[in-house]
């Protein structure tokens, strides 16, 4: 499977694609299976690093965080995981205590399965919120993945974690670096319920590389907050955020100094593309907007006018219907503006570079420029510049339209 194709996010020189999934970095293994949980499809998922692993984790900073969650980031040992075993159709969240007893037994089992310590196993879960897991099922499906584990179950594992998504989100790439070839896969599910603060999303990233140890965490942290935190569908933050970063080193070849720095470029422009991906399939969408916010008055301000348009229902209800409204983009954006006292809003607005506000007044667009902007909003991907004129300071997010689908999909969603 390639990687996402999107305009916002061009890989770096030196990344050559994998038609492959999680399993193609050298020393890894997977399986996607039917366990019960879901009336059909695969909703059962098993990845494993034949060697030790350094590791790094991002959870949801939900409060109502699901078990999986608060079992996997209080009691494993998320710098050194091997395994990750997911289930999907239910998010084993609100679940009390039993929703924990069942997380931990997921891993128990599938570390009994694997010859591995519990500890190095980590649980991840998607779906229903409230329901609680027929563990029975997942129990016997852990054993029943384990037999089917093999360095070409990439593909199978990444269907096993998907629910409402519309299309796979997953890739693998080589990178060529002076000291040798590294190879990385990723695997990634998300639709609904897309506004990631961590860290329902997931991705599981593999790599042959050998890191520092030390550096590993950092850098999963820093390619997360450029990537997966700046999209939204709908502004609601899910219980079960996951983002597993696993690094065997079966490749024998380290990766640090200068190359850190390449590895980290190429990784987030992956990450980069299944991220604009999962806006491009949030529940019902049709567009995906890019907004760059430029000229805030500081970072607070730059995000926050981010989110207050991108997370706007009149907003996304007009990228909807092709129609750009200026004013809906104004409004989002003055109701978080502090200190603009009587002198209002003098921001500038272009759609695909067509300005159509400057200084805080629509601009008169020749039949031209009308024409363009009329073709620029029928389009997949749209970018939006939203320029303040108040200081220095910037911010980008992705987001989605709001469709007629988007209410359907939520209201029968079970």
């Amino acid at each position: 499977m390639t990687l996402p194709s999107t305009r916002f996010a061009a890989l770096p020189a030196g990344v050559v694609e994998a038609d492959q999934s999680v399993t193609h970095p050298r020393g890894f293994r997977a399986a996607g299976i039917h366990a019960g949980v879901k009336k059909k499809y695969r909703d059962l998922g098993l990845l494993h690093s034949e060697r030790p692993c350094v590791s790094a984790a991002v959870f949801t900073t939900n409060a109502a965080a699901a078990a999986p969650v608060r079992l996997t980031r209080g009691s494993s040992h998320c710098d050194r995981l091997r395994a990750v075993v997911v289930n999907s159709g239910n998010a084993n969240a609100c679940t009390g205590k039993g929703g924990l007893g069942d997380a931990a037994q997921m891993r128990r089992v599938a570390a009994d399965a694997l010859a591995l310590q519990p500890e190095e196993v980590a649980v991840a879960s998607t779906g229903i919120i409230g329901v609680p897991l027929p563990i029975a099922k997942i129990a016997v499906g852990i054993d029943k993945a384990a037999k089917r584990l093999a360095a070409s179950g990439g593909p199978d594992f990444a269907a096993a974690i998907r629910t409402t998504d519309r299309t796979a989100k997953e890739g693998a790439f080589t990178l060529e670096l002076p000291a040798g070839e590294v190879r990385v896969g990723l695997a990634a599910k998300g639709a609904g319920m897309i506004s990631p603060a961590m860290a329902t999303m997931l991705c599981f990233l593999t790599t042959d590389a050998t890191f520092p140890p030390a550096a590993v965490g950092d850098l999963l942290r820093r390619v997360v907050d450029a990537t997966f935190n700046r999209v939204t569908v709908d502004g609601q933050q899910s219980t079960n955020d996951t983002v597993l970063l696993l690094a065997n080193g079966a490749s024998g070849i380290e990766v640090a100094g200068p190359d850190l720095e390449v590895f980290e470029e190429a990784l987030r422009a992956a990450l980069l593309g299944l991220a604009v991906a999962l806006v491009a399939d949030g529940e019902g969408s049709t567009k995906t907007v890019r907004l760059r916010v430029e000229g805030a008055w500081d970072e607070p301000e730059a995000e926050r006018v981010a989110r207050a348009v991108a997370d706007s229902p009149l907003v996304k209800a007009a990228f909807f219907g092709g129609d750009p409204n200026w004013g809906r983009v104004m409004q989002a954006t003055g109701q978080v503006i502090d200190g603009a006292g009587g002198a209002g809003l003098r921001a500038e607005v272009a759609y695909e570079g067509i300005s159509v506000v400057r200084q805080g007044e629509g601009v008169d667009l020749a039949r031209g420029e009308r024409r363009r902007l009329r073709d620029a909003m029928q389009g997949s991907e749209i970018d939006v510049l939203l320029a303040l004129q108040r200081g220095e300071c910037t911010a980008t997010v992705y987001f989605s339209d709001l469709t007629y689908d988007y209410v359907t999909v939520n209201s029968e969603y079970n």
